[in-house]
């Protein structure tokens, strides 16, 4: 007979479901890419799913005490995202449109790292 074995949920658990869901967030970030965030963060991470990476990555550096340096890391990268996208708009014109919408949520998951970052007031 197998036991229940739950763990208590992530409090990132909104801000992992939003990377892991290319339709919210606007992008899509690798495993590498995880990885390397966490390496320049001086976490280490060995290679799994990027569901366990991205939770492993906010529940340590959170641990750490090194999650606004994380948000920092994650907000450099999304910036690079939204610079190709716009790049990739000018040198496709016909992909301008879905191009832009995702530059619009990845804007829109900046805002959401931001609030994270700032965390809840009623937790204090």
């Amino acid at each position: 007979m197998k036991k229940n074995h739950q763990e208590a949920p992530s409090k990132f658990l909104s801000l992992e479901n939003h990377f892991l869901n290319t339709f919210f967030s606007g992008l899509y970030l690798s495993a590498a890419d995880f990885i390397t965030i966490a390496d320049q963060n001086g976490l280490e991470l060995s290679m799994h799913s990027r569901e366990m990476l991205i939770k492993e990555l906010l529940n340590e550096s959170d641990k750490m005490g090194t999650i606004n340096s994380v948000i920092a890391s994650l907000n450099t990268l999304i910036d690079e995202r939204i610079t190709a996208y716009h790049r990739l708009s000018l040198e496709y014109p016909s992909a301008r449109v879905p191009l832009s919408r995702l530059a619009q949520k990845a804007s829109g998951t900046k805002s959401l790292l931001a609030r994270e970052s700032r965390g809840n007031p009623y937790e204090r």
